[in-house]
């Protein structure tokens, strides 16, 4: 199977060796992608093709020159040691480019071609529904409209598993949701998915609901709803003395995905009235789909019941996806609007914007706007040119002493306190998250950093490693410094 996978991807291969150097790469290839996760494979791997080999040499040629420089400063040494473990002896790589690597990317291919550059999304759009994310390149790139039974009829067409690019910073919530939509009420229920704004939170549940709806053998009732509108849907139900229909409109469905679920906290009547509804179809095996901003534990004014509730099923996060998923999201969406773009403006907006995949739209949209009005190609001079308001305000970096402000307002000291040399554990834990954020965010250094608290530059190093390590380790308080900087970059947007 995989091997006639790299068949239908690579070709057959040119020159001396053959069958075992075909076989060589094959395997080579599954190391780099045990390395890179898939998403990276496919995205910078598997754009390339094995050509053959001369003696210990290999030949491998990229698609164009903006690839073969990519893979020479980033990847170059992980193929040879690929290779080289594989054939249990020192492989050397010779990168060349295609014969069409000089053609400019908006002409060298046809717009049922591999429009996104790379070949790293099939052309049905299928993200391969085992959970691993694989996007095969086949031979058109524009998506085959799913039967009109594969959508749920109110739920968007366009949140499904086929449009959702996998990554290292989703891939458990991805696999958690395709284990719910196979088996819906049979595992993990309730599945809870929490994580920022803009991340595919809504896009992942909704494509669980358009599967359990497709999939089943009889009929069933899928609903979709924010959780503010549950809530102004339960007042109006009470002033119109209607509870009864608005009880039957709840516990009839087979499956309920209530969004944002924060916005219940500190609603007590609604939160009695969704109790009531989690039980209820919970006891009957309905499944129960939720997403947040945050982990239940975390979320003020919720009760203590339905706090419970909600951790008795699946809890999954989804993080800002990595620059390789960025690229990939990028590429996959001008696939789906038909828009060719080269391999280096995907880079250059993947670059530029990395907070959230919504941002990303946002770029792609005013792209493909603009090229349609006056047929012009999409470079990288050209998207630096339309997009350089999205851009300046994500490259305006913040200055100490509003950092200082944010992270005091945000966990709700005095900035004085934060300046202070006081040493009480949460005072002096807010002082290093400030301090981390004051490194990453700024071109200060340690020493400038510590003069604006009053400390040493070891004081700093210590208090970035610290912070550092636990927001690699602990995704909920990730979250909390993801938020932290997207407020910092609201202020900045607004400044500017």
């Amino acid at each position: 199977m995989l091997a006639r996978w790299f068949r239908s991807v690579f070709g057959p291969p040119i020159g001396s060796g053959g069958n075992d150097m075909n076989g060589l790469w094959q395997r080579a290839g599954d190391r780099m992608r045990d390395e890179l996760g898939q998403v990276g494979y496919e995205t910078w791997i598997g754009p390339l093709n094995f050509v053959g080999h001369q003696g210990s040499t290999v030949t491998v040629e990229a698609p164009n020159r903006f690839f073969r420089d990519w893979i020479n400063d980033r990847y170059m040494s992980l193929m040879r040691s690929a290779l080289s473990a594989e054939a249990g002896g020192q492989i050397e790589v010779r990168l060349t480019l295609g014969e069409n690597a000089a053609v400019a990317p908006q002409q060298q291919r046809p717009v049922n071609g591999h429009a996104n550059g790379n070949g790293h999304a099939n052309g049905n759009g299928h993200a391969n529904g085992n959970g691993n994310g694989k996007a095969v390149a086949a031979n058109r790139a524009t998506p085959v409209a799913a039967p009109r039974g594969d959508r749920h009829p109110t739920l968007n067409p366009r949140y499904s598993f086929a449009e959702f690019v996998v990554g290292s910073a989703n891939q458990f919530a991805h696999a958690a949701a395709q284990a719910v939509a196979n088996q819906p009420g049979e595992k993990y229920n309730p599945l809870f998915i929490y994580g920022g704004v803009g991340l595919g939170k809504t896009h992942l549940v909704t494509a669980i609901g358009h599967h359990i709806y497709a999939s089943s053998e009889r009929p069933r009732k899928v609903l979709f709803m924010p959780a503010e509108i549950f809530m102004n849907e339960l007042i109006g139900s009470l002033r119109r003395d209607k509870m009864n229909e608005f009880r039957e409109k709840f516990r009839r469905v087979d499956t309920l995905i209530l969004d944002d679920v924060q916005f219940l906290a500190g609603r007590e009547r609604t939160q009695e009235e969704f109790f009531h509804t989690f039980n209820v179809l919970h006891a009957e095996r309905h499944q129960i789909i939720l997403t947040s901003d945050k982990i239940p534990r975390e979320i003020p004014g919720l009760e203590e019941r339905l706090r419970n509730r909600f951790e008795m099923g699946l809890i999954a996060d989804i993080a800002p996806p990595d620059l390789e998923t960025r690229v990939a999201i990028v590429q996959k969406k001008a696939v789906l609007e038909n828009l060719r773009l080269a391999p280096e403006v995907a880079m250059y907006i993947a670059q530029s914007v990395s907070s959230n995949v919504r941002e990303l739209e946002g770029c792609l949209t005013r792209l493909a706007a603009l090229a349609s009005f006056d047929g012009s190609a999409i470079t990288v001079d050209f998207a630096k040119n339309a997009l350089q308001d999205l851009v300046r305000n994500s490259e305006a970096k913040p200055d100490i002493e509003t950092i200082q402000k944010t992270v005091a307002d945000f966990f709700h000291i005095r900035l004085t306190d934060l300046k202070s040399k006081k040493r009480t554990q949460h005072i002096a834990f807010c002082r290093q998250v400030a301090m981390y954020l004051c490194r990453k965010l700024t071109d200060s250094s340690f020493p400038t950093i510590g003069e604006h608290f009053g400390r040493d530059h070891s004081t700093v190093i210590h208090a970035y490693n610290l912070i550092m390590r636990r927001v690699t380790s602990d995704s909920a308080f990730r979250l909390s410094i993801e938020k932290i900087e997207r407020e910092l970059k609201s202020i900045r947007a607004n400044a500017a």
